[in-house]
């Protein structure tokens, strides 16, 4: 019986709470007094993630500092090759220098051909840069021309004091009188000129001549002793030639 009491005691209050609470969610009630605010609660655990959001629009480009270079990559395939180029021009000096060797090549080239004419002569004597040879011909003024011009040389004529001295030392080895001087006047009388119709720049004649003699004196020669002298030219005598 006692249990039965308190069972009932306790349906009785359970139904007295009931009805409280429901007068207090239907009736209006006048708010109290405002509580002092109690200290703040320890903070919660954190979350979990949620799910990805919308991806945002494209931001303005970085300005940072440019990053190393990379590594450097293989090697391409080699492309085709190309025309070949037209020969460049060289420099100045270059273009001077080979010109300067052409003339020297030139000049020893020439010079090699005279040493090797002068050989193929009986005598010979070095009068500057000048030879004097001979095979010990005598004739007359057009054979001396034509033997000399054969040989790709002309009669001899000394242009210098030296070079007079050194014809003379050859006439003597020749044992000759006269040596045919490459001078005359055949075309003015009394105006001497070379084979190349050109004045004398040197002469050495005798006393009184050139004269004429007998108005048959158009040619000229040496004698023995080193001076001029004018003579009919189909006089025969020593031919010297000059390279």
């Amino acid at each position: 019986m006692a249990l039965l009491k308190h069972q009932i005691c306790a349906v009785l209050l359970l139904m007295e709470f009931m009805l409280l609470a429901a007068a207090e969610s239907s009736c209006p009630a006048y708010a109290g007094v405002p509580g002092t605010p109690g200290h703040n609660g320890s903070p919660g655990r954190d979350g979990r993630d949620g799910f990805p959001g919308p991806k945002g629009e494209k931001g303005d480009p970085g300005v940072g500092a440019q990053g190393p270079p990379g590594k450097i990559g293989p090697p391409g395939l080699a492309g085709p090759q190309g025309h070949k180029g037209n020969p460049g021009s060289g420099t100045g000096v270059q273009s001077a220098l080979v010109t300067r060797l052409q003339s020297d090549v030139k000049y020893l080239t020439d010079r090699l051909a005279v040493v090797e004419k002068v050989l193929g002569y009986h005598m010979f004597r070095k009068a500057g840069q000048k030879y004097y040879v001979s095979d010990g011909l005598v004739g007359d003024f057009e054979k001396a021309q034509k033997f000399c011009s054969d040989a790709g040389a002309k009669i001899v004529l000394p242009r210098s004091e030296d070079e007079n001295k050194v014809l003379t030392s050859m006439q003597a080895a020749l044992e000759s009188t006269y040596v045919y001087v490459g001078a005359t006047d055949r075309k003015k009388e009394g105006h001497f000129v070379d084979m190349s119709d050109q004045p004398l720049t040197f002469t050495n004649w005798k006393e009184k001549e050139p004269n004429n003699y007998d108005g048959v004196e158009d040619c000229t020669v040496i004698y023995k002793d080193g001076v001029w002298n004018d003579i009919n030219c189909n006089s025969e005598w020593h031919v010297v030639c000059e390279l």
